[in-house]
């Protein structure tokens, strides 16, 4: 069979929604595909295609003729298990997601850090003024392992996920009480988290724009020293819309969808005083921060901000930061599979973190 992939069969791993994305889009360009792989043996056919589980499909024809195209794409799947099973079964050839785009660049449907892998290597003078600012050397190292990773594909290059998100432990310790701001704040599992793991609070503001996760956030963290907001962030006050078909990859989208507010942080909160700000908005990040920005003159809090979910934001958020000279000191660090959920955090001195700054009272 000529194709991209030189070998005699064509499997996709993962018969959910980004396996038949893959399908669906190598269909559409000619490429025949023979088969499903996925661990739910459940699964007979998806689309028309047989499904079966890596090793049935082996047992019964000869792995090193087949090649693989890993059709997973999402933070709960740890991809370097997948690899490693189909080496151990004889599969001739592993493709990544990442291999997938880079062989075919053109309009790809999938979102995220997800791009053509040239795109990092364009901007590698970037990355390499991202890697010099970061403070310490476990966070250069994981800059090092997700650029490999978005542009070789392979997840073992990649370190375990770090844990405790939005206040890992290696890092510098929060100041308590905290005056938390937390932006996407979903269901309110950052805030409970947090509770949980022993932090103190002050007060705390959340913004959530999906009523169904608003609804059960008001019910999950109460009133006390709380005030929770049912609308997005961003860099103007406006009616906007949200796309909430993802679940906690809701995201805002420019029509459709469910109508919501956006409001600017520095105007919702002039005198809140945060000490820590928390976002992960899909994609409004940088937004957000430009709405937020006499905030973070006047107060300088730590922060805690999403850079995946478009590749420049790997870099570009860090470059806004360090623009605004507040004095912070960048880590960077990783807390689910294949980069999602990798997180820039600013920090300030204890001392700083949101007191006045004196030329800002």
């Amino acid at each position: 069979m000529a194709n991209e992939f030189s070998q005699d069969h064509l499997l996709i791993y993962g018969a959910r929604l980004a396996g038949r994305r893959v399908r669906d889009y190598l269909t559409a360009r000619g490429q025949s595909v023979d088969a499903f792989l996925d661990r739910d043996e459940s699964l007979k056919e998806v689309d028309g295609l047989p499904v079966y589980s890596a090793q049935r499909w082996a047992a019964s024809r000869d792995p090193s003729t087949a090649c693989v195209l890993i059709g997973v794409f999402n933070a709960h799947v740890d991809t370097r298990v997948i690899f490693d099973d189909l080496e151990a079964l004889g599969y001739a050839r592993i493709v990544s997601m990442v291999e997938f785009v880079r062989l075919y660049p053109e309009d790809q449907p999938f979102r995220y850090w997800l791009v053509e892998p040239r795109f990092y290597e364009r901007h590698a003078s970037r990355i390499s003024a991202l890697r010099d600012a970061l403070d310490d050397e476990t966070s250069k190292q994981l800059l090092d392992a997700i650029v490999e990773y978005r542009t070789q594909g392979d997840p073992r290059s990649l370190p375990p996920v770090a844990e405790h998100q939005y206040f890992p432990s290696d890092l510098p310790r929060l100041p308590e009480p905290l005056r938390f701001i937390d932006c996407g704040a979903y269901t309110g599992d950052t805030v409970q988290a947090m509770r949980e793991a022993g932090l103190e609070f002050e007060a705390i503001a959340t913004f959530e724009p999906n009523l169904q996760n608003y609804q059960i956030l008001v019910d999950n963290l109460g009133q006390e020293r709380a005030s929770h907001f049912p609308c997005g962030v961003s860099d103007s006050n406006r009616q906007s819309c949200f796309d909430p078909a993802l679940g906690a990859g809701g995201h805002l989208v420019a029509g459709g969808g469910d109508p919501v507010f956006c409001v600017r942080l520095s105007d919702a909160l002039p005198g809140f005083a945060p000490n820590l700000i928390k976002m992960d908005i899909e994609g409004e990040e940088p937004a957000a921060l430009r709405g937020g920005e006499a905030m973070l003159r006047r107060y300088r809090p730590n922060l805690a901000i999403s850079v995946y979910h478009q590749a420049e934001h790997l870099w570009s958020i860090f470059e806004h930061l360090q623009e605004l000279d507040l004095g912070y000191h960048f880590h960077l660090r990783c807390h689910a599979y294949s980069t999602f959920d990798t997180v820039l955090y600013a920090i300030a001195t204890r001392e700083a973190a949101g007191q006045p700054r004196a030329n800002q009272a």
